[in-house]
């Protein structure tokens, strides 16, 4: 049985490209089901997509994140094909990203953008910045990535139904990525070619500002998804400092007797204290987040017996 892809794509003043992008999916995958969800466009984005003939959606929660938590509401198939609709992603490239996910290797396969052949095609910032947030990333998760901002992969629908998306921004890739990771998917990369950008489409991306939210999506999830790692990390941090500061604070004692900086001493010792703090907090939410894991896996089973009988029925 032929699976059911469908196509999402997050736009928001995207009118030089859409139509393009839309008709560049439609001959690479003719059966696709193709959803542009228009995010609140000030230009002809919607129509033109629509024109295309592709099915509109319009999300009036502005923010790439809030698109695509609606395409993820809207799915249903078995596969889905994030892309970006300003036309910088060769749609061609698809075949290389769903081969890998048909033959079974992957649950998402992403497109790997950050390669010598496109460094051309980034900014210094953009290129920089991506390599510093994967590198983030692969050092909290134990991951072999490079390229956590892609907004070019292909999604098995299972974790499609069962994710839960917050990130309203830019930030929504990395969530998406460690939701993925967190839930024991298999995550692959292919090299793709990157295209610049159309005449009149400029990227709605704040190097800067973006780039922030994405570490702390980062940041954030390390501490949720592995709290044990993330408090004992930080417990470390603060011993060493702690302790270095306790050596400034009592060094002079054994040459003449006395205490010489003895604020110091007050200061190590709230950092001592603090560590030990953070190590048990992180022994305590380690034991939270595991039952929580245990409850997850038998509510999916549950889930997966009630689909099994449902479809036995039919």
């Amino acid at each position: 049985m032929e699976k059911k892809i469908v196509i999402g794509i997050p736009c928001y003043n995207e009118a030089p490209s859409i139509e393009k992008v839309v008709e560049d999916f439609r001959r690479e995958l003719p059966t696709a089901d193709i959803l542009v969800v228009d995010n609140n466009s000030k230009d002809q984005t919607a129509q033109l997509a629509k024109k295309a003939g592709a099915i509109v959606i319009c999300e009036k929660r502005q923010g790439k994140g809030f698109a695509v938590q609606r395409i993820f509401q809207e799915f249903s198939g078995d596969a889905l094909v994030l892309v970006d609709g300003d036309d910088t992603y060769i749609a061609s490239d698809v075949h290389k990203l769903l081969a890998l996910f048909e033959k079974g290797e992957a649950e998402m396969v992403v497109g790997n953008r950050i390669h010598e052949k496109n460094k051309k095609t980034f900014s210094l910032s953009h290129w920089y910045g991506n390599k510093f947030l994967t590198t983030c990333l692969n050092f909290s998760f134990g991951t072999r990535l490079s390229d956590m901002e892609s907004g070019f992969r292909v999604i098995d629908g299972k974790f499609v139904l069962i994710s839960s998306l917050l990130a309203g921004g830019f930030n929504t890739e990395p969530e998406i990525t460690i939701q993925a990771l967190e839930k024991g998917m298999r995550i692959k990369e292919v090299q793709i070619s990157l295209q610049t950008r159309k005449a009149g489409s400029s990227s709605k991306l704040n190097a800067v500002k973006d780039g922030i939210m994405a570490l702390y999506t980062v940041v954030s999830l390390f501490r949720d998804y592995k709290p044990m790692n993330f408090f004992a990390l930080f417990s470390g941090v603060l011993f060493v400092l702690g302790m270095s500061l306790g050596w400034y604070g009592v060094r002079g004692y054994f040459s003449s007797g006395l205490v010489d900086h003895l604020p110091a001493l007050v200061v190590a010792n709230f950092l001592v204290l603090a560590s030990f703090i953070s190590f048990i907090a992180g022994l305590i939410l380690s034991s939270i987040k595991r039952r929580h894991n245990e409850l997850v896996v038998i509510l999916n089973r549950k889930k997966n017996e009630n689909w099994n009988y449902y479809c036995k029925l039919q």
